[in-house]
């Protein structure tokens, strides 16, 4: 990657084994919840959990923000992933809960963050850029990537056949499963 290119990351599977959503807020899913997501695209539970934790003061909720980063992401960093973002320039770019995206951004110095679930929308905002991610659903992000470093789980083979021949990308394999 080139040393003054913009980095978009991912957080979520790709700087820390988490999804930090449902990690934060202790959320478990059930099969009611995965039915109603298939069918119209609704986590009610991760919903629920989100528009309760709003409700605490604001000081709070960042304390609580604090101690899950240092508590529970830092000993969960993905190494080769951190090695090739020091002291780059860098862009978070995930569905995180935005005061996740925005904890994680300071304490790692990114220059800003966007928590999205419409990533594509980023392609507006940043030219010339490489990518570090786990998610199939960032293909619109890295067919635009100079290069894309993507982190697998015991998937490379379905990763391959998808991406388009023209892409640069690098693979970072974890040898493991998401859950």
């Amino acid at each position: 990657m080139k040393e003054d290119r913009t980095i978009l990351v991912d957080i979520c599977w790709t700087l820390f084994y988490s999804n930090t959503t449902y990690d934060f807020l202790h959320i478990r899913g059930n099969k009611f919840n995965s039915l109603i997501y298939k069918l119209f695209g609704i986590d009610l539970v991760r919903s629920r959990a989100i528009r309760s934790f709003e409700q605490l003061p604001a000081d709070e909720q960042q304390a609580r923000a604090e101690r899950f980063y240092t508590d529970y992401l830092l000993p969960r960093k993905i190494s080769p992933v951190w090695q090739m973002i020091e002291g780059r320039n860098i862009v978070l770019v995930s569905q995180t809960m935005d005061i996740i995206a925005k904890t994680v951004a300071k304490h790692i110095g990114a220059r800003t963050y966007h928590a999205t679930q419409h990533k594509e929308e980023v392609l507006s905002l940043y030219r010339d850029f490489d990518i570090i991610t786990d998610n199939i659903s960032d293909l619109p992000l890295i067919r635009h990537a100079r290069q894309a470093t993507i982190i697998t789980y015991n998937n490379r083979s379905r990763w391959e056949k998808l991406l388009p021949a023209d892409i640069n990308v690098h693979f970072i394999e974890t040898g493991r499963n998401k859950y």
